[in-house]
């Protein structure tokens, strides 16, 4: 059986750093999300959370999300893409929405029951030739240099 569960809204906000708005302009400031947030739900435990409050322009992000099975079973079949997460986020700062793709149509995890089954984010972003010419530059800095200066709520499911 596949489950979507969604993570709350979880923030990074970037001292010197920074999907698809695409230039709409839709974004809304709230008030930022916890560092750390966990969902259960049907069996499920779901967490993510990020390794620091602030990073340096264009460093290694250290967020990362878990799912750990908790039902009855000894363990479970999860299927999936080419990950069990899905990353998409928003840059606050310039009011972009971007996207997680993700290539493998579809993949199977075992879960055993208690044991966390984690990952590690990474970009896996992009643009198509609709978007605006700045959201396509800051797609394509994020894939050649990292992350730019901004404030961002990585939105994470599993």
């Amino acid at each position: 059986m596949l489950r979507i569960i969604y993570f709350s809204a979880f923030v990074l906000v970037l001292a010197a750093w920074g999907m698809t708005n695409n230039g709409s302009g839709s974004v809304i400031k709230d008030a930022l999300p916890p560092q750390e947030q966990e969902v259960e739900d049907g069996g499920f435990l779901d967490r993510i959370w990020n390794a620091k409050d602030v990073y340096a322009e264009f460093s290694d992000l250290e967020v990362f999300a878990e799912l750990t099975y908790a039902g009855d079973e000894e363990s479970i079949d999860i299927y999936h893409a080419e990950s069990a997460f899905h990353f998409p986020f928003v840059e606050r700062t310039r009011e972009f929405e971007v996207g997680y793709a993700m290539n493998d149509p579809l993949l199977t995890t075992t879960l055993l029951k208690d044991e966390p089954h984690r990952q590690k984010y990474s970009f896996a972003g992009g643009y198509s030739d609709e978007d605006t010419e700045e959201f396509q530059q800051f797609v394509q800095t994020i894939i050649e240099k990292g992350f730019p200066e901004g404030e961002y709520i990585i939105n994470g499911s599993a």
